[in-house]
C-alpha cells in the first residue's frame, strides 16, 4: 500500500445503504514486550524532538527526515543503523529563505520540499534553493495569529497539496487543499460529521486565550483514497475520489464508549469553569491516529482515556495524574480484528510509526532522540 492522499470536493455523497459497516469484536489480550533504542548521532547533535508536521519516512521506513530548529536544517536518520545520516541546511532569510520558524514540511510528489512557516510557503529542492512559493493564508494577513485562516498542509500528490484549513478566529477546522497550478484552496466538510461543534472550548483572560477544538487525522488508504478520523471518534470516513463518495466505518467498542458522549460548548472568563470542561471532555474517550504496518498490511490506532485529580491547580491546561491507553488492530479494508488495554504504556504516544512488525514510540530521552519500541505477540505477521 502506496503512502498516497487524494482529497476531492465535488458530489460528496455518503454511503450508507442497508449495509452495517459497524464492526464489533471482544477483548482479546495480547503480549507486549518494550525495549528502548536510541540513535547514535556521532560528532552531530541530533535534534532530540520529533512532530508528524515536520517529518516524514522513506517508503519502507528505512530513513527518518526531521526539521532541525537549532541550525535550521533537515536532518536524515537510518533507522537500521540507528544513527545520523545527513543533513541538508536551508537559508532563514533571503530570496531562498524559509522563513524564522518552520511549522510544516511535506515531501513532494517531484522530490522536492514544501516548508512553510505561519504565513510564507516555499517549495525547496535539497540543495535551499527555493522554486517556488504560495501564501497559505486565506483570511486575516493583516490580522494576529489567532484570527488568521490559515491552510495547514499534510500532503502532496501531484498538484495538489492536502491538509487542513484552520480559522483561528471562530477555532474551527475542515479538511482542505490546494491546487498549486490554480492557485486556490477547497475544502471538504467532514467537522458536522464527527459533531465538531460540540466540542470548542475558549478561556479569555485579558488579550491572552486558551483554547480546544477538535483536528483531523488522516491516512493514505490504498491508491488513491484517504481514510479521515477524529480525535472525538472512532469512526472513521474513507474517502474515493474516483466515485465522491464517502464510505463510513463504525465501531462497536467493548473497552471504552465509541466516541464522546458530551457536548462541551463553552467560552468564559472563568478559568475554574474552562478547567472542569477541559477536564471532562479529556475523561471521555480519544482517539489518535492510525499507524500502518506496510510490511503486514494491517492498522493500529492507540486510544486513551486521561484521570484528573479532584483538586485542579490554578493556571494553564489541567494535568492528568494517570492514563490509561488502549489500542485497536484492524486488517487492510479497516475491518476491526482485535482490541486490548495497552498498560505498559502509562501516555499517550503521540508520534508512532511502524517498522518490522513493531510500533515505534519516539520519546527525548535526556535530550536525545529515542524510541520504545513495543514488539506484540499473538498477533500473527506475514513474515512469520
Amino acid at each position: 500500500m502506496r503512502l498516497f492522499v487524494i482529497l476531492f470536493f465535488a458530489s460528496l455523497l455518503i454511503g450508507c445503504g442497508s449495509v452495517d459497516h459497524r464492526e464489533k469484536t471482544g477483548e482479546v489480550r495480547l503480549g507486549f514486550s518494550l525495549d528502548t533504542v536510541m540513535i547514535d548521532g556521532g560528532e552531530q547533535l541530533v535534534f532530540p524532538y520529533l512532530a508528524a508536521s515536520r517529518s516524514f519516512f522513506t517508503d519502507n521506513n528505512r530513513f527518518l527526515f526531521n526539521f532541525n530548529d537549532f541550525d535550521h536544517s533537515v536532518e536524515k536518520i537510518d533507522l537500521e543503523k540507528l544513527e545520523f545520516a545527513g543533513k541538508y541546511p536551508f537559508e532563514k532569510e533571503g530570496p531562498n529563505g524559509t522563513g524564522e520558524y518552520v511549522d510544516y514540511m511535506v515531501h513532494l510528489d517531484s522530490g522536492k520540499l514544501l516548508i512553510q512557516t505561519s504565513n510564507q510557503a516555499g517549495i525547496f529542492d535539497w540543495e535551499g534553493n527555493k522554486l517556488g512559493e504560495f501564501d497559505p493564508l486565506l483570511e486575516g494577513t493583516s490580522l494576529t495569529n489567532a484570527d488568521k485562516k490559515a491552510f495547514q498542509p499534510f500532503k502532496a500528490v501531484g498538484d495538489q497539496v492536502y491538509g487542513l484549513i484552520v480559522d483561528n478566529a471562530a477555532n474551527t477546522s475542515e479538511v482542505g487543499y490546494f491546487n498549486r497550478s490554480r492557485d486556490e484552496f477547497s475544502t471538504i466538510p467532514l467537522a458536522e460529521e464527527f459533531r465538531h461543534g460540540d466540542f470548542n472550548l475558549e478561556h479569555r483572560e485579558g488579550n491572552s486565550r486558551r483554547r480546544y477544538a477538535p483536528g483531523f487525522i488522516m491516512q493514505a488508504y490504498g491508491e488513491n483514497k484517504l481514510v479521515v478520523g477524529s480525535p472525538v471518534s472512532s469512526s472513521l470516513f474513507i474517502f474515493d475520489p474516483e466515485s465522491g463518495q464517502l464510505e463510513k466505518k463504525e465501531y462497536n467498542l467493548t473497552l471504552t464508549a465509541n466516541e464522546k458522549k458530551g457536548v462541551y460548548r463553552l467560552a468564559t472568563e472563568d478559568e475554574a469553569d474552562f478547567q472542569r470542561a477541559y477536564v471532562e471532555l479529556y475523561e471521555e474517550v480519544s482517539f489518535g491516529p492510525l499507524i500502518w504496518d506496510v510490511e503486514n498490511e494491517r492498522f493500529f490506532r492507540f486510544y486513551y482515556e486521561y484521570s484528573y485529580p479532584d483538586e485542579l491547580p490554578p493556571g494553564g491546561f489541567p494535568r492528568p495524574v494517570s492514563t490509561a491507553v488502549y489500542l485497536m488492530v484492524l486488517d487492510n479494508e479497516l475491518n476491526l480484528l482485535h482490541e486490548t488495554s495497552a498498560s505498559q504504556l502509562d501516555y499517550v504516544p503521540y508520534f508512532s510509526f511502524v517498522k518490522d512488525g513493531k510500533i515505534w514510540i519516539f520519546e527525548n530521552i535526556d535530550d536525545e532522540m529515542g524510541f520504545v519500541r513495543m514488539s506484540i505477540s499473538d498477533l500473527p505477521n506475514r513474515k512469520s
